[in-house]
């Protein structure tokens, strides 16, 4: 377990308790990433890593993962939920808003809770869903599409088909969960469970639906290694917020988490971390020689701050108080001070106030690329926080952000290096989730496994890894065309 920088604080007495903290989690697994996300944490279980990839290999490349949310209300009141480690406290609550009196843990106890569907299981409830041998499975019977508005919870909270048209979810008439990829895990979080103890920052209103989901996609290694997020925010309280933030706070650790960097690549909104050395040592849970880089893009949105800061209790360390969460959404230090192009971020000419730390060349405002590297820094142990804004969050609306982890694996550097390799896959996932380009999978061990013998240029060999690799015997290999065309083949010695 990697060592967290402990915060002790003094937490006053509170008399009457209101929603626990939640404790539920699931695996999104279907290809070649395993990650446990929940109403309790994103991507870790509160102790360890839980981001693996490639799946089964033991290594992870992030530790933890979660949102920053911040506005200004009416009022003139910052308001703010941002959750870390949840050393020090908590910031959101399992289920949807309700009326306050009802943020206990008895009448929210069914919350605490995700709903994982594969898109099989879909398929085989619309084929069967009329017969009376079927046996539906729990999370598309007890599937979250509407709230108790008796409790002052919405009507409509996960989205369904609704078969018959008539406004109700009723699996037994043919209605079904609307989940995206092959497989989802669905979660339904508060910021009104308690007071925020995590940031000390004020609630908001807030309703979080997120929804997890992946492709298998053996044949072609970006998306078999790429986990999609779809996060729509809702204000279901009275405070309309102006200048508001939404931020994807992450720590990636990749391997061995003591020798990282990280950057960001403007032109395709990725936020990113590679080692900092050609080697990330095995004997630290690492990935060894020509490691791999991870990445975070936004499909939807655009990326408009990006920074990262220390873990201590500087001035470009660890937020300590709301408004230096806030700060950080707007890719401001915690001193109030702009980011300024060059060196750390911090301390340099206002000349060079900046929104992006790291980003090479790509900062159209700037001639001279600024990577890590070129800052001379040491590899460490990297926190970052990218983010989208500002925008308004009006009460009764909402606002929806989607992105995805996309991981790249040049191992034998035959593609100069993982992170081009990690652009490369993050313009073919961005063009995917735009609809511009149709990926066929072919999936070892699945009923359509088998394609024609593709004439044509080839492309290159790659493994059930995805990795860059010489044709070999009695090893399953999947050969790849010019115009995306796959052929898998095993040659039997």
């Amino acid at each position: 377990m990697k060592r967290l920088l402990t915060i002790l604080l003094l937490i006053p007495f509170i008399g009457i308790a209101q929603q626990s903290p939640p404790a539920a989690q699931g695996v999104l697994d279907i290809n070649n990433v395993a990650t446990t996300v929940g109403p309790a944490a994103m991507c870790w279980d509160l102790t360890d890593a839980k981001y693996e990839v490639p799946k089964g290999g033991g290594i992870h490349s992030i530790f933890a993962h979660d949102l920053w949310i911040g506005g200004v209300d009416d009022g003139g009141q910052l308001r703010l939920a941002a959750q870390t480690y949840r050393q020090g406290g908590n910031d959101y609550w399992s289920g949807p808003v309700s009326d306050s009196i009802y943020h206990n843990d008895i009448d929210m106890a069914d919350w605490d809770r995700v709903w994982k569907i594969d898109k099989t299981e879909i398929d085989d409830h619309i084929a069967n869903y009329s017969s009376g041998s079927y046996l539906m499975p729990d999370a598309i019977e007890n599937w979250p599409a509407h709230g108790d508005v008796s409790k002052g919870q919405s009507q409509n909270l996960a989205p369904f088909i609704d078969v018959d048209n008539d406004g109700q979810y009723i699996p037994l008439n043919g209605d079904y969960p609307d989940i995206l990829g092959d497989q989802s895990v669905y979660i339904i979080k508060n910021d009104v469970g308690d007071v925020h103890t995590e940031s000390d920052g004020e609630q908001i209103g807030l309703e979080i639906h997120i929804m997890f989901y992946a492709y298998r996609c053996d044949n072609f290694p970006e998306l078999n290694h790429t986990v999609f997020v779809k996060t729509t925010l809702f204000n279901r309280r009275n405070h309309n917020l102006n200048d508001t933030y939404i931020g994807t706070w992450t720590d990636m650790d990749l391997g061995y988490y003591l020798d990282d960097y990280v950057g960001c690549n403007i032109n395709l909104n990725l936020s990113y971390t590679y080692n900092g050395d050609s080697d990330d040592e095995v004997s630290s849970n690492g990935y060894g020689f020509n490691p791999p880089a991870q990445g975070l893009v936004y499909l939807n949105s655009s990326m408009d701050k990006y920074m990262y800061y220390d873990n201590n209790f500087s001035i470009t360390g660890n937020p300590q108080a709301p408004h230096h969460y806030y700060n950080y959404l707007k890719g401001v230090w915690s001193d109030d001070s702009v980011m300024t192009y060059g060196g750390n971020g911090h301390g340099g000419s206002l000349a060079d106030t900046c929104s992006f730390m790291f980003p090479d060349d790509t900062d159209p405002n700037f001639s001279t690329p600024w990577t890590e590297v070129i800052a001379q820094n040491l590899p460490s142990d990297r926190r970052s926080i990218m983010s989208n804004g500002p925008f308004t969050l009006d009460t009764n609306t909402s606002y929806t952000l989607d992105y995805a982890f996309v991981f790249a694996w040049d191992s034998t550097n035959t593609n100069g290096g993982s992170l081009p390799l990690l652009f490369n896959y993050t313009q073919i996932i961005q063009d995917f989730y735009d609809g511009v380009l149709n990926i066929e999978c072919s999936n070892v061990n699945s009923v359509n496994e088998e394609l024609p013998i593709h004439k044509g240029k080839l492309i290159k060999i790659v493994d059930v890894l995805g990795r860059d690799v010489l044709p070999t015997k009695n090893t399953p290999l999947f050969y790849i065309y010019e115009g995306g065309t796959v052929e898998k083949r095993i040659v039997i010695e």
